[in-house]
């Protein structure tokens, strides 16, 4: 991608190996349906020396929090034995991931960075932290592709040119100034603060027009209604802040997790919808995790790298 940017501070790694070999260790033992297998984790770890270290520290981090490693018997760990055609075929899937997933983006921001940006043609942008974007700017269109986090737009005019954001399976085309998205996965959220914003999705003729103080959300199950938004609660982390109504425990964590150093793990699934209200600063999440503590039935045990919440029963009644 062609970058086009006037002003910016430098970028920031995606998350570090371990982290990620976490991630793999917390999936695998979460017993869902669509949880990895450990072949595929094991395929992970053989991808480079480096990961092999990173997996090594992940489970003796496991270890240490007294948590069995329940790796199968079938599942011990090999040398990597590669035919060059397998090695080729693994890279070339890792390159096609790391574009889809934009690891190689323009513009890539770190735990708790916030980021602005201002473009050839005048348009800013406010980057929320753990957000990877692409930039074109061409003579007869502008694309900002995001791959994930979350970002905030306004728009200069240019009637020649229109401006599209590329979230998921969605275009969001400027019909005015200001909006924000968000997106998790291939789950998309936008807020439009000034005017208006066309959403339009691959494969399905249906638009929506989306007007200032409305947010509308698509995913793999279409798009959905525009709705009313308080429009300052849904930009508050442009503040330093997230407000929540009501909004289920597992969408507070996943925007906490943009500010937490280390993974944030939900042991009871049910406890994942418990609704949360409340404003929650972005400087300490430690803090603001303790506080959910004091607030709801749950309990949360910190170590390095690894927060667990479980149901604290003694206090549901």
């Amino acid at each position: 991608m062609k970058r086009s940017i006037v002003d910016a501070s430098r970028n920031t790694s995606p998350p570090t190996l371990t982290e990620q070999a976490l991630q793999w260790l917390v999936d695998l033992h979460s017993g869902l349906p669509e949880a990895p297998g450990w072949e595929s984790y094991l395929q992970w770890c053989d991808t480079s020396s480096d990961h092999q270290r990173a997996a090594h520290a992940a489970e003796k981090l496991w270890d240490s929090l007294g948590i069995t490693l329940e790796r199968p018997p079938s599942a011990a760990r090999r040398l990597p034995q590669w035919g060059l055609a397998v090695v080729l075929s693994l890279a070339g899937a890792l390159y096609w991931q790391a574009g889809k997933q934009g690891w190689m983006a323009d513009q890539v921001t770190g735990l708790g960075e916030h980021r602005s940006l201002t473009l050839a043609d005048g348009s800013r942008l406010e980057l929320a932290p753990r957000t990877r974007v692409d930039i074109e700017m061409e003579a007869d269109h502008r694309v900002v592709h995001l791959y994930a986090g979350e970002l905030f737009v306004q728009v200069a005019p240019d009637a020649q040119r229109p401006f599209d954001v590329l979230a998921g399976r969605g275009r969001l085309r400027a019909l005015g100034t200001g909006f924000d998205v968000r997106r998790a996965g291939e789950q998309v959220h936008m807020v439009v603060t000034e005017h208006s914003v066309r959403v339009s999705l691959e494969d399905d003729s249906q638009t929506v027009d989306v007007e200032a103080g409305q947010a509308v959300q698509y995913g793999p199950d279409g798009l959905s209604r525009t709705q009313p938004v308080d429009v300052g609660a849904a930009t508050a982390w442009r503040r330093d802040r997230l407000v929540f109504n009501r909004q289920p425990l597992a969408q507070v964590l996943e925007q906490i997790g943009r500010y937490h150093r280390g993974l944030i793990w939900v042991r009871d699934n049910d406890l994942r919808q418990l609704p949360v209200t409340g404003v929650v600063a972005t400087d300490d999440t430690d803090a603001q995790l303790q506080l959910l503590q004091r607030t709801l039935p749950l309990r949360v045990r910190q170590f390095p790298w690894l927060t667990v919440i479980e149901r604290d029963d003694s206090r549901s009644k």
